[in-house]
């Protein structure tokens, strides 16, 4: 009985002294140099070791490893990629480095402590989205998005399309550095930190400046809107909100002409979201405002899809949104017909205060409009929020910049 104790005792002893050995390979490893004869590789990836022996790199499981403490090797076996099979001969290992040769290869890794990583990613002032301020040679908007703990996406839009790119970002305060794992061009890899403050970033990267702005404190606040249609449907299918059309503060077409008729253009701020990101690309939008008292009609330009007759071709006719005493929209120039009234806002825009009734709105293709309509300015919104969820969703905010009135 004493004997197989001691046996028991020793055979704990071997497994606790493996486990404390396997400790030092398993967990996160940056892979910072490759090493083939006289040519350097700063791959710049990570590589996890995880403690049930499987190997992951970008979120993918690639491999398996194993530690052959007698002959210090560290044995790796991939049916993906051959990087990741093979076996390797330690040269040094520690808590910091890792450093094997494969073959004519020679890799060096560095030790990621993932919790201290967490910590000062956190206290870096950097989580949120910058704008690159510079795009002299890009026609567009980039904007890098860093998350909490350390996921970076870097977003670039042009016109008619966007693309997304991610990965792992370190912030090194003693070296003021920013580390970017991931494949973008311009700011991957090493970053030195030239300027770093709550609206202004600077990095230096292979000689080459980048400058960004902080984006989450001068864009647009975003008010998501999350009521849905169901919410204005009884459980029967009825329409709920037939009297809210009394509410309403655009009841009479003619006072509506009355009230344009001195009115040329109504110039609007557009805002649209870069969707992943709190940045805002911003242009001007200018409605022609046509009014007829002896034919007793209004032609508003409708400028609500984003886009004008100024910045359209020239032969381009963009229709106008006529209204006569013979039909009233309840919402014009809009034409979704589900609405409820939220309530009374007085609303701030560049043009000026305004007394608004607010409207909750849903269209026809999964769209939801908030709507602030002037009280005393028929057919002038003082500003439209419209929000589309899903794949192809958008976010936009229309925002009354001048009321140009006839000389």
């Amino acid at each position: 009985m004493k004997k197989a104790t001691i046996i028991l005792i020793v055979l704990l002893s071997l497994i606790k002294v493996t486990n404390a050995q396997d400790s030092k390979i398993s967990g996160s490893w940056l892979v910072t140099k490759i090493v083939v004869g006289d040519q350097v590789d700063e791959p710049l990836f990570v590589i996890d070791y995880s403690a049930d022996g499987s190997i992951i790199t970008q979120g993918i499981e690639v491999g398996s490893w194993s530690h052959n403490q007698k002959e210090e090797k560290l044995i790796m076996s991939s049916d993906m990629d051959k990087d990741f099979g093979g076996d390797c001969e330690i040269i040094s290992l520690n808590q910091k480095e890792l450093n094997f040769e494969k073959g004519d290869q020679k890799w060096f890794l560095s030790r990621l402590n993932m919790s201290e990583i967490a910590k000062t990613n956190s206290e870096s002032g950097l989580i949120g989205s910058w704008e690159f301020a510079d795009n002299a040679n890009y026609e567009g908007t980039k904007v890098l998005n860093f998350e909490a703990p350390d996921s970076f996406t870097l977003v670039e839009k042009q016109e008619g399309m966007q693309s997304q790119t991610g990965g792992m970002w370190i912030f090194n305060p003693k070296e003021q550095s920013l580390l970017l794992i991931g494949r973008i061009d311009q700011i991957g890899g090493k970053n030195k930190i030239l300027t770093i403050s709550k609206t202004k970033l600077v990095l230096e990267n292979a000689g080459s400046e980048t400058a960004m702005r902080k984006s989450d404190d001068n864009s647009q606040k975003i008010e998501r809107l999350n009521f849905t249609e169901d919410n204005f449907f009884d459980e029967n299918g009825d329409y709920k909100y037939d009297s809210e059309e009394g509410k309403l503060p655009w009841t009479d077409p003619f006072e509506m002409l009355m009230s344009l008729v001195n009115t040329s253009q109504l110039e609007y701020n557009f805002s649209a979201l870069v969707e992943g990101t709190k940045v805002f690309e911003t242009k001007k939008l200018t409605a022609d405002v046509k009014t007829d008292k002896d034919e007793q009609s209004v032609s508003i330009d409708f400028i609500f899809y984003g886009y004008d007759r100024y910045n359209l071709p020239d032969d381009t006719q963009l229709p106008p949104n006529i209204l006569d005493f013979n039909y009233y929209n309840r919402l014009y120039p809009l034409k979704e017909n589900s609405f409820r009234v939220a309530g009374q806002e007085k609303l701030t825009t560049p043009s000026g205060t305004f007394d608004c009734t607010v409207i909750e709105s849903v269209g026809t293709s999964e769209e939801k409009y908030k709507l602030w309509m002037i009280n005393d300015k028929p057919g002038i919104y003082a500003k439209i929020i419209e929000d589309k969820e899903g794949m192809f969703g958008h976010y936009y905010i229309y925002e009354l910049k001048n009321i140009i009135t006839n000389n």
